[in-house]
């Protein structure tokens, strides 16, 4: 009897540590669906837990002082199990609304504080009221020793709560269950004391009422839907369902709130569109012995090379336990000896095989909620290509966008990637033209091959392939073992996209080429730039190159609705200027032209995008004039649209343009638009159609008149104006930064330009 009196409250303690542990493990399994496996999730959930715990001891310990009670005592235990079975009541009726409500990056933080703090507080006040009550039953006991017995039952309950949870709870039963028994457990040893204490029956009965009025809408809110099979794995909930895709029969796989993967139920072809770039293989060896596939999910991948070929022996590394069993069982996945699956991490895989495989297929990617970030470093690159054979090819399936706005995930992917395979292709799924989120393919091998003019499985490559002259890679960082941000990139991508931010980021990548007078390598660079930007999204490019005093001057002309007679022109300039002539203090260095040359360029390529989607009622031609500095020594003239305005029969043989506008200094942070005297004086019906559209930024009265390319457009015989904001205090400077840019205001004359098109003309 002693001893049971005298470690009663140590085995308490034991009980609810382990709790604590249950419920902080278990917690992550909970918000992942809604906010993924992420370093925010875990981060969240540890911070709240122990926040809670540490308030707990606090008021613990005060409450303890006061009233010494093990009535007291086990009602906490008590409320602490109610507070349990409420938490399950807002997992399964309350999370599912709040879990779409907030990002991924402060969601977990305002759920974990709903949904975990009050038990974990609860629970918190345990250990200080226990080393209370025992001191009191054993006062011979030092307060030390007794301190020190109850930190160590509750840590070492803390410890086989942690161990239970993730080595036999979880991969055993769901987390519905566990968290009820935990509750029902804290329950149980709260409400027995307390009715052996001699509580009032009345107390009891009343508890007892509160308890079903808590349990009755937990049962009510399971889950009616008829899935297939729903249970937790080891590393994430797993629920496979039938329902339609593309209007058939399919079978779906879901991991955590991500669809991974589908079977049609009528057929074997492959369901997702990016499953079907595992064929890439058969370009550049047709005849594969070795085949490796990371990442099961539905097995589609490893099913179909099976099923193409008699002599391929493939390996799948799969770190989900149940995962082969279960495709086998739902997934039509046939009983081979040839597919070989091992239960382990991909990575660690690969490294201690001594295999060469022919393919590397890696489709662990499946989620932006839960990318594994060792799976996106150099260093695993490097670990894939040392298993590759001397022909082989190795693919990712990844997801993200292709926007230019910084950090990026996957243009960090892109140039880790690179780092690796010098011969690597990339593909958009959907389309490179998209900046929304959608799967990239990577592709690297040893040989280089020519695969735009290719086809697989009715792809057409050409369409999708990423021109990678589109891009400069250099603001984004590379991912190692040693830095992968990865949670905090594909954070950064679900929070919306901002149209005037990503003309900031083509502002900041023309930059990036240095200074782009005539003849220097940043006018080399954002001339294929512009090439290749413009041949993503126009119907025609056509560069318009001549020689000019030594210098090669280089028009690039982006043309859209060529069936369209009626055409109009929008332009603006993309070289620098030589000289900050403006500067008293560096006149000689370059200017950076970030607003006087990279604005104007930025909107009309954002515009490009949206005509590239929308056909105007006419025919759009984008110009981006070059040379318009002129030269460093001779007086200003603007060189590209001087030669485009003497040869407009070199692309248009039989009608002019009937319009142009050029826009030139558009993002200055107080922008301040006038009307230009030499527009109103070609094209005053124009400008003030522009006007009309435009908004407070945009000032009635008149400004002199300035030469710009819409000078000799004018002369030409096109009705032509002017969108500049003169007043720009750092035009001609070296301060003409990145810094004295605004979004707002790009986006501003975005819209304008955009009004002006679709509902001007």
């Amino acid at each position: 009897m002693l001893f049971f009196k005298r470690n009663f409250l140590l085995a308490v303690v034991f009980i609810t540590g382990a709790c604590v542990l249950i419920i902080e493990i278990t917690a992550t399994r909970i918000l992942s669906p809604y906010y993924g496996n992420t370093i925010f999730t875990v981060s969240a959930i540890i911070g709240v837990i122990l926040a809670a715990l540490s308030l707990g001891y606090y008021i613990g310990g005060r409450l303890a002082d006061k009233h010494p009670s093990l009535k007291l005592f086990f009602a906490i235990i008590l409320f602490s199990g109610f507070s349990v079975f409420f938490l399950q009541f807002l997992n399964m009726v309350f999370l599912p609304v709040l879990g779409y409500q907030f990002s991924i990056i402060e969601g977990p933080l305002v759920s974990a504080v709903i949904i975990f703090f009050l038990p974990s507080f609860l629970l918190g006040t345990l250990s200080p009221f226990a080393i209370k009550l025992q001191s009191m039953l054993f006062s011979s006991e030092g307060i030390g020793s007794v301190s020190g017995k109850v930190f160590f039952w509750s840590t070492l309950g803390s410890i086989f709560g942690s161990l239970i949870t993730g080595f036999v709870l979880i991969p055993s039963f769901g987390i519905n269950f566990i968290i009820l028994s935990v509750g029902a457990a804290l329950f149980l040893i709260g409400l027995i004391p307390l009715f052996l204490l001699k509580v009032k029956k009345k107390t009891i009965s009343l508890i007892l009422l509160l308890l079903i009025l808590i349990i009755i809408p937990i049962y009510f809110s399971q889950s009616t839907s008829d899935v297939i099979y729903e249970k937790d794995g080891v590393y994430e909930k797993i629920i496979i369902y039938d329902g339609e895709y593309n209007a058939r029969p399919t079978r779906f796989f879901q991991q955590d709130k991500t669809i991974s993967g589908a079977m049609y139920l009528d057929s074997e072809e492959l369901v997702y569109e990016y499953t079907k770039y595992y064929s890439l293989y058969k370009l550049f060896k047709p005849d594969i012995e070795q085949a490796l596939v990371i990442g099961g999910g539905a097995y589609s991948v490893p099913k179909a090379l099976i099923r193409e070929s008699s002599s391929v022996l493939v390996d799948v590394a799969e770190i989900e336990p149940c995962l082969f069993d279960l495709a086998k069982k739902y997934f039509n996945v046939p009983d081979d000896n040839r597919l070989k699956n091992f239960i382990e991490d991909g990575r660690r895989f690969l490294h201690d095989s001594d295999k060469e495989y022919d393919l590397i297929f890696s489709d662990v990617y499946y989620s932006l909620f839960s990318i594994p970030a060792h799976f996106t470093t150099k260093e695993f690159f490097e670990i894939a290509k040392q298993r590759l054979s001397k022909d082989g090819v190795f693919i990712a399936n990844m997801m993200g966008d292709l926007s230019r706005q910084a950090p990026s995930f996957i243009m960090s992917g892109i140039k880790t990637f690179q780092k690796v395979f010098p011969n690597s292709y990339f593909f958009a799924v959907d389309s490179p033209k998209k900046i929304g989120l959608q799967n990239i393919i990577f592709l690297g091998s040893r040989e280089e091959i020519n695969l735009e003019d290719e086809e697989i499985a009715g792809i057409s490559l050409k369409e999708k392939i990423i021109n990678l002259d589109r891009y400069e890679l250099s603001a984004y960082p590379l991912l190692t073992d040693n830095f992968a941000p990865v949670d905090y990139l594909t954070a950064k991508f679900l929070q919306s996209k901002d149209e005037g931010d990503e003309m900031l980021a083509i502002i900041d990548q023309q930059l990036r080429y240095g200074p782009r007078f005539l003849a220097s390598p940043g006018h080399e660079e954002v001339l294929k730039f512009l090439i290749a930007e413009s041949g993503e999204f126009a119907d025609e490019v056509h560069v318009q190159s001549f020689n000019h005093k030594g210098y090669e001057v280089s028009n690039v002309i982006a043309r859209f609705n060529l069936e369209k007679e009626d055409r109009i022109i929008l332009g603006s300039h993309y070289d620098s200027k030589r000289f900050a002539d403006k500067d008293k203090i560096s006149p000689t260095e370059p200017v950076p032209g970030a607003n006087d040359s990279a604005s104007g360029t930025a909107v009309l390529l954002q515009t490009a995008r949206i005509i590239s989607e929308k056909s105007p009622n006419v025919g759009i031609d984008i110009v981006f004039f070059d040379g318009e500095e002129g030269l460093e020594y001779l007086e200003w003239q603007p060189l590209g649209s001087k030669y485009f305005a003497e040869h407009l029969d070199e692309i248009y043989p039989e009608q002019k343009p009937i319009s142009a506008l050029v826009l030139d200094m558009v993002c200055d942070k107080d922008l301040r638009i006038f009307k230009e005297q030499s527009s109103i004086d070609n094209a005053k019906e124009l400008v003030d159609l522009f006007w009309e559209n435009a908004g407070n930024d945009f000032k009635d009265s008149v400004q002199p008149e300035i030469l710009d390319d819409h000078t000799y457009l004018n002369q030409a015989g096109i009705p032509s104006f002017l969108v500049i904001d003169f007043e720009y205090p750092y035009f001609h400077t070296t301060k003409d930064t990145i810094d004295k840019c605004s979004s707002k205001s790009l986006r501003t004359v975005f819209q304008a330009l955009l009004k002006y098109i679709y509902l001007g003309l």
